[in-house]
């Protein structure tokens, strides 16, 4: 699955408790949000969890903005590591 495909689902599964998430699907099916997409709705749920009553609710939210996180951090590592892999591959070219 992609980035955009995983915070789909996490919008289709909060959207019974999250009201927000059929607006901010159809953003981020649309490509408005870009690559600031998982920023945006962790930020949302995150403010939209500290409003919440219903315990039911606030812990699916809670999980949905750790998943969005960790794809967060393994995204930024994926890309640390192709950096790094880029830098050993110019380093190679230039000792040739």
């Amino acid at each position: 699955m992609t980035k955009k495909e995983y915070i789909l689902k996490i919008l289709d599964v909060t959207m019974e408790y999250f009201p927000l998430a059929r607006g901010l699907k159809i953003l981020v099916s649309g490509d408005a949000l870009g690559d600031t997409a998982i920023d945006t709705v962790v930020d949302i749920l995150t403010k939209t969890i500290d409003e919440i009553n219903d315990n039911k609710a606030k812990n699916k939210l809670q999980k949905s903005k750790e998943f969005l996180e960790k794809l967060k951090t393994i995204e930024q590592e994926s890309h640390l590591k192709d950096e790094k892999s880029i830098a050993m591959l110019d380093d190679m070219v230039n000792n040739i």
